[in-house]
């Protein structure tokens, strides 16, 4: 998101007092042979810190600490892992729910999330915004799934300008109802002054610009700590974001990223990455700008102010205190290791109350160390004696291999009566169903009618193909119309009715001549060669006026007449499938106004053949067309292909990369080949 300018202005008088040069350079301040000029009470100081939480620090982290070896400890790349759990990509919402910008925030309780100030001003700011946690790629480069809370500053909001943070309570369960809070952990914030020295490198967990998370490991030093409210630290790419937390090498929160100070020009410009200078960067994403350095508001000034300030409300404030003594995500897990937990490495090292010449004195025996005695025999006798750990215990013989998966049918309501199928006046406007132009080629259903009618949807089937010729569908987006009874759960397992390692199996229709259906062994005996792809997509019609409407909607889905053999690599979103992500950029936009959706594959005579437990013609291209309404007035668009978009607008609108996949309706039309849509759906086409 964009930087205030007048968090610019306050940075840039900051920045006199930091070194000579460093808003001209771009290599780090400070090597290891810099002179940092430490007291011996500030270098014990932060040794205390390597034992918070009962952990037993290792030889390489005091030789880093001191400046003598750059190299981590394996359990470093675990911490940093373990680290990012609680932190999230921030939407910020307007009231319409249409996205205006983003930022990082992590959670410092069990309930309330810390950011920006400049993120959020006002608790009316935060009321429609979303924290969306675990958006990160997995170990194969490919999204994984991520969870949207609900914040609540009805709860708890606090925030405060000088500082630039703000506190926030979030929703203890997802929107979906499919993943609690807890899941993630908290960071706790020491109210302590002293985790950081002057040369040390800092690691910033983030979602830079909105993207999925990333990592700033070693990248940013530490360069100024004179500064009672600011850490300052410099990297060769300062690609700060708003509310990301700042770590130390033991992953302790230091300080709250605030902004950064601009390179600048002889003449004072702003210098850009791009390399261009502007004057101002009232119109310019931070990501674009090429920072000198960053700063981070420091956390024992966060926590006093918090502690003095901030209003009780809800037990929130009493619970953030609990929280500043522990049960954050490191403790917690370090309690759970295998190793035989520490009880107290050294009373002074391990009490954060140790203080006077007990600190002074252990600060001089790591000056002595580091001058140039043996290093780790004394340093590890000095702050762990004798220090037994325990192995892990062996996997029992049945934890290494994995659990077979099994089949079950999903709950479906089979009173089939009850279905009326796609509403053709659904958005006000008439859509009526596309036609086939030979009839001959529907497969009727038992009683002689040609369109098949299900919960929010209609299709009609080929006869010979056994596949959808098309299908119609109504979506309704909304909260209200998607979870319609607060406190029930509306995952897919739960309304398929599903355990753990059950998978779907798609049924037949009783309504229509098995004959006419590829039924759902043919997908479970491919050898993997094909998904069983939705035609309508599950998460479309998956809504209703109870729960007991949404349910039915969610079983009509699972029907064999709706799906269609597609490659992994073309349905699912997660592998890049284009199918998927033209599914994912609809639903993005289908939360703000209803559509309607046809949708089929192209069943061309040139298709090639797949000879399973029966032959199958498996059509390579498929098409959507989405009906929306804008000023009273109704608006098409037809695909072949499409991909995800990041903003959610107020209406259907199809970003510049994806044009190329947008058709006019007539050349849809002529490729089908079988379906005509009447002129109505031609005139309003957007092409």
């Amino acid at each position: 998101m964009k930087i205030p300018e007048t968090i610019l202005d306050n940075l840039v008088q900051r920045a006199r007092s930091l070194p000579a040069g460093l808003l001209n350079q771009r290599k780090p301040v400070f090597t290891r042979e810099t002179e940092r000029n430490l007291l011996p009470s500030d270098l014990a100081n932060r040794a205390d810190f390597l034992c918070f939480g009962d952990v037993q620090p290792s030889p390489v982290e005091f030789e880093r600490l001191l400046g003598t070896n750059d190299l981590v400890d394996e359990f470093y790349l675990e911490r940093a892992l373990l680290s990012a759990n609680p932190v999230c990509r921030i939407s910020i919402r307007e009231s319409s729910g249409h996205e205006r910008g983003s930022a990082t925030g992590f959670m410092i309780s069990p309930r309330l999330l810390l950011t920006n100030h400049h993120v959020f001003g006002s608790a009316d700011e935060a009321a429609p915004s979303m924290a969306e946690f675990n958006y990160r790629l997995d170990i194969a480069g490919r999204p994984e799934r991520s969870y949207i809370f609900q914040l609540r500053p009805d709860e708890f909001f606090f925030n405060n300008d000088a500082l630039d943070f703000a506190v926030v309570a979030v929703d203890p369960l997802s929107v979906l109802g499919d993943k609690p809070l807890s899941d993630f952990g908290f960071h706790r914030l020491i109210p302590e002054s002293g985790k950081a020295l002057l040369n040390e490198w800092m690691t910033i967990v983030q979602h830079p610009g909105g993207a999925r998370r990333q990592f700033a490991i070693r990248e940013n030093q530490c360069v100024a700590d004179t500064d009672p409210q600011v850490v300052w630290y410099v990297s060769d790419t300062a690609q700060g974001s708003s509310g990301s937390p700042v770590f130390n090498d033991s992953f302790q929160v230091v300080a709250l990223h605030h902004a950064g100070v601009p390179r600048q020009d002889a003449d004072g410009n702003y210098l850009l990455k791009s390399g261009r200078a502007v004057k101002d960067l009232q119109d310019v994403d931070d990501a674009d700008v090429d920072w000198a350095a960053n700063a981070g508001m420091r956390v024992s000034c966060i926590c006093k102010c918090l502690l003095e300030q901030a209003p009780e409300m809800n037990g929130h404030l009493a619970e953030l205190k609990s929280a500043m003594q522990g049960g954050d995500i490191l403790t917690n897990a370090y309690h759970g290791s295998t190793s035989t937990p520490i009880a107290n490495i050294n009373s002074r090292a391990a009490s954060p109350e140790n203080t006077g010449s007990a600190r002074v004195e252990l600060g001089r025996l790591v000056l002595e160390l580091y001058n140039g005695l043996n290093f780790v025999p004394n340093l590890v006798q000095a702050f762990q004696p004798g220090m037994p750990i325990t192995p892990a215990a062996p996997m029992a013989a049945d934890q290494s291999s994995a659990t077979a998966e099994s089949f079950k049918e999903p709950i479906i309501d089979t009173h089939y009566e009850t279905r009326t199928g796609f509403d053709k006046k659904f958005l006000g406007i008439p859509t009526p169903l596309p036609r086939v132009k030979n009839p001959e080629l529907i497969a009727p259903m038992l009683d002689g009618r040609k369109v098949i009618p299900y919960e929010h949807f209609s299709l009609v089937l080929h006869r010979d193909r056994k596949l959808a010729i098309f299908t119609a569908c109504n979506v309704d987006g909304s909260s209200k119309a998607k979870f319609p009874e607060p406190g029930k759960n509306y995952t897919r397992d739960a309304l398929t009715g599903l355990g753990k390692f059950e998978m779907e199996k798609w049924v037949i229709d009783p309504r229509v001549d098995a004959r006419f259906q590829i039924p759902d062994a043919f997908y479970n005996k491919d050898k993997g060669a094909f998904d069983k792809g939705h035609i309508v997509r599950r998460e479309d019609v998956c809504f209703g006026a109870n729960y007991a409407q949404v349910q039915r909607a969610n079983g009509d889905t699972f029907h064999v007449t709706n799906c269609s053999p597609q490659r992994g690599n073309f349905n699912r979103s997660g592998l890049n499938g284009i199918w998927g992500k033209l599914e994912n950029f609809i639903g993005a936009q289908s939360g703000a106004e209803r559509y309607c959706i046809f949708a089929g594959p192209v069943l061309s005579p040139d298709d090639k053949t797949f000879a399973g437990t029966e032959r199958v013609m498996l059509p390579s291209r498929f098409w959507k067309v989405i009906c929306a309404i804008k000023d009273a007035k109704l608006q098409v668009f037809a695909f072949l292909l499409e991909q995800d978009v990041k903003d959610l607008p107020l209406e259907f609108q199809v970003n510049a990369q994806w044009k190329p996949r947008q058709m006019a309706l007539k050349d849809l039309e002529a490729l089908i080949g079988i379906v005509r849509f009447q002129k109505a759906y031609h005139t309003a086409d957007q092409m």
